[in-house]
């Protein structure tokens, strides 16, 4: 009885083994084919974010509660575009805020797709450290959708442990879900003021048939000996019938802000439209 307990554990894990290679396998060839159809694209982003007391604060004297409002809110409204860098050497994200709160932003006017075509990703890469200045918390500049595609690449597979998570339904189709630990130094992403390693567990929904990418998230901890996550997102794809591909269309980020507040916002992607850069984009 014990050895037949043992086959059929063995059975099971090479399965899951061989489910794990194959999905694998279908979204490798799925994001090899999908980098340059995005990296064509740009489009309008509404990004609301708030920051709240944590519930339990809700009850307590006023005077106990920290100091300033119990929720500030934000609407924050971009043009995004993610452009993947030759040589599969990884993705850029630029973010141009032009308007907050209903204001408009100065030299609002001055369009993404003018700083991509003039002056290449350096300019855009100044648009995206102007405009995390208007998020709420902490800094960062890692609240794009095409982050996911960046730890699922799979030039960077090796800094992970992959396990398979489960299989669930996404907007009706069976997906495979798939579970990456980050566990290589340095890390992808890092503590903007110390530098210390910040490692990711990221997990992905694919689509059985075809590999397509229908939901990513990565959650990244402050360091290897943390519980709970500094920060995450959570990015769904969805077809655009006029482009003929999915595109991602919303954008849940939880995110840090001074203790004990909670920070959350939501974006929303439409007006996708393809463009062209004449600027030599080159690693670095």
């Amino acid at each position: 009885m014990q050895i037949l307990g043992t086959l059929f554990l063995s059975v099971i894990v090479l399965q899951a083994s061989s489910d794990l290679d194959a999905a694998l396998a279908r979204l490798d060839a799925y994001l090899l084919a999908y980098e340059p159809k995005l990296s064509e694209l740009i489009a309008d982003e509404t990004f609301v974010q708030e920051v709240n007391l944590p519930r339990e604060q809700l009850y307590w004297p006023r005077e106990a509660r920290s100091p300033g409002p119990s929720r500030v809110r934000r609407s924050i409204k971009s043009e995004v575009a993610f452009i993947a860098l030759p040589e599969n050497a990884g993705w850029l994200g630029f973010r141009h805020v032009t308007s907050v709160d209903g204001r408009v932003v100065p030299k609002g006017k001055a369009s993404l797709i003018t700083a991509l075509q003039t002056n290449g990703h350096d300019a855009a890469r100044a648009l995206l450290s102007a405009s995390a200045e208007y998020n709420l918390g902490l800094p960062r500049t890692t609240n794009l959708p095409n982050l996911p595609l960046e730890f699922l690449g799979v030039r960077n597979r090796r800094r992970f442990n992959v396990t398979l998570d489960g299989r669930e339904k996404i907007q009706g189709t069976k997906t495979l879900r798939i579970a990456l630990v980050e566990r290589f130094t340095p890390t992808l992403i890092r503590n903007p003021i110390s530098n210390a390693d910040m490692p990711s567990v990221v997990r992905a929904w694919i689509n059985e048939k075809n590999g397509q990418l229908l939901r990513a998230e990565v959650k990244t901890f402050a360091s290897l000996e943390a519980k709970e996550p500094e920060n995450s997102i959570v990015v769904d794809f969805e077809p655009n019938a006029a482009l003929g591909m999915l595109v991602p269309v919303r954008m849940r980020e939880a995110f840090p802000v001074e203790r004990p507040r909670l920070g959350s916002g939501v974006a929303n992607y439409s007006n996708f439209r393809r463009f062209q850069t004449s600027a030599r984009i080159i690693p670095q």
